[in-house]
């Protein structure tokens, strides 16, 4: 749906999420998943799903400080070796 350079048509956190969840799909170690991070994954793909839908607008700060939490409890699961990691969550952070 969006890329690193952005749409004015949506929503830069929904573009933000979308990287974000790219990034997951190349960067997880799911062999290592328990049932805890499998859950955490469902969340934030429910999320994404959820905000996807209205692109053009903000989703909560609740939504966001959730799709955050359980994005950080993947850290242990994630090769987190690249910057862009941590741009996305200093840009959800900021948000």
């Amino acid at each position: 749906m969006a890329n690193s350079n952005g749409d004015n048509n949506i929503n830069k956190i929904v573009i933000t999420m979308a990287n974000m969840l790219n990034y997951l799909n190349v960067s997880l170690y799911e062999g290592q998943f328990t049932y805890n991070h499998e859950q955490a994954r469902l969340k934030i793909n429910e999320i994404y799903d959820t905000v996807s839908k209205m692109p053009l607008l903000a989703p909560s700060l609740d939504v966001t400080a959730e799709f955050y939490n359980n994005v950080k409890y993947l850290k242990n699961v994630t090769d987190t070796d690249d910057p862009e990691y941590y741009q996305y969550m200093r840009e959800l952070v900021n948000y």
